[in-house]
């Protein structure tokens, strides 16, 4: 059964984009089981279009981040679980256009269908309205998983001075934590050492924050020293 005008009207709320070009839209969502005219090639410019707005985005927040963090930063912002959660916020599926081998009782067979269907809609919304309107879809849609990316960069800090004493040749890291005892605020302090020198500190309730603090300062310390 093929998904109504209105139906496809609702989704267009949920985006905040109405499209010009409706054939777009209904391309956007149409999975090849069902038509010869279908998502795949709006989805490789949406892939395309996503990356561009996340890497604009992490260039312009991130300016002190080096060229290997930012790919990773990218990276987990435009994942696949990523996509999920925005089909799941704009309710994807409830709009797809499947055949009958890719749907279940309880709705499409493969949930990266609805996955390929966000990078096909923004796509198409590039191809409607162009770049601003695309990039504004985006950065609407990511949102909070942008909110957090800067903290989920902090929690592999750890790897990231590895990754860089050790290109160095500067061998591992050296964590000293000092434990304050319970009640105490804050109860952990940590000392992070390279080369037998202290490069960085930091503090937490818990030990692994305090090292991970440690190791982000070290970081940013050592790699603004280096040319």
């Amino acid at each position: 059964m093929s998904v109504s005008a209105d139906a496809r009207g609702k989704l267009q709320q949920r985006l905040a984009y109405q499209f010009s070009d409706q054939a777009l839209l209904k391309r956007a969502l149409t999975h090849r089981s069902v038509a010869s005219e279908h998502m795949e090639r709006l989805e490789f410019l949406g892939d395309a279009v996503l990356g561009l707005v996340v890497a604009e985005y992490l260039h312009g927040h991130f300016a002190d981040v080096d060229e290997g963090s930012l790919s990773r930063m990218r990276a987990s912002v435009v994942r696949r679980e990523s996509l999920l959660i925005v089909a799941e916020a704009w309710a994807v599926q409830d709009y797809l256009e499947v055949g009958e081998g890719e749907k279940t009782d309880s709705g499409i067979k493969s949930s990266s269908i609805a996955a390929n269907a966000v990078e096909a809609l923004i796509g198409a919304v590039f191809s409607d309205g162009g770049w601003d309107d695309a990039r504004r879809l985006v950065l609407q849609a990511w949102k909070p998983l942008l909110a957090q990316v800067e903290d989920s960069d902090q929690r592999d800090a750890k790897s990231r001075l590895q990754e860089f004493t050790q290109g160095k040749g500067w061998g591992l890291p050296s964590y000293q934590v000092t434990d304050f005892g319970v009640g105490q605020k804050p109860r952990f302090q940590a000392c992070c050492s390279v080369q037998g020198k202290q490069a960085g500190t930091g503090t937490g309730e818990r030990k692994k924050t305090a090292e991970i603090q440690a190791a982000e300062q070290a970081w940013k310390k050592l790699n603004g020293e280096q040319e």
